[in-house]
């Protein structure tokens, strides 16, 4: 009976299944590491490289030397010169260069024959219109017709305006404007 019993729990039972074997599994090569690209990155817009590097690219394009001779000269008068003048500088407000739309609005050109003579009051203003130079002649040539256009900054300082603060420097001030105030001071016997 035990017995009985021990067989039929062994039929019951399954017999263990024997696993199938299973290949071995190739290995991959190893992948290379990353490499880093050593190509120009874009630069943030809002970084302060970003503003060197666009001064860079607006660097002083060299003219490039034409016979004037042989293209246009119409001639044109003041008035239109300053007229286009003022256009070109909307069309750096439009363009979002209001540094270099204040500059041109600095002051009024002049024309002597086919020369304009601009006057700017320091050196910073001269050299950020020379690097606009090559572009502003290219317009007012093609708008004027005239090829044979040139510009001439000049500088122009300004003595700055000295300002009294002591008595004594406010006596001379007066004095150098009237001079009779002398008289009047040793009169009424005044101190300074």
């Amino acid at each position: 009976m035990v017995e009985e019993k021990i067989q039929t729990i062994k039929k019951e039972i399954p017999k263990e299944k024997s696993l199938p074997e299973t290949p071995l599994k190739t290995v991959a090569p190893p992948k290379p590491a990353p490499r880093m690209r050593t190509g120009k990155r874009r630069t943030s817009a809002l970084s302060l490289k970003s503003l060197t590097e666009k001064v860079e690219a607006v660097e002083i394009t060299p003219e490039t030397e034409i016979d004037r001779d042989t293209l246009p000269k119409t001639p044109f008068s003041e008035g239109k010169l300053v007229n286009l003048w003022s256009e070109y500088a909307q069309q750096l407000i439009k363009r979002g260069d209001k540094s270099l739309a204040s500059i041109l609005m600095a002051s009024k050109p002049t024309l002597s024959e086919f020369h304009i003579q601009y006057t700017l009051p320091n050196q910073l203003m001269a050299e950020q219109l020379e690097r606009l130079r090559p572009r502003l002649l290219k317009y007012l040539r093609d708008s004027l017709n005239n090829f044979s256009v040139d510009l001439t900054v000049k500088i122009e300082v300004s003595e700055v305006k000295k300002f009294v603060y002591t008595p004594q420097e406010k006596y001379e001030k007066l004095q150098e404007l009237n001079p009779t105030i002398d008289l009047l001071r040793n009169l009424f016997g005044l101190d300074i």
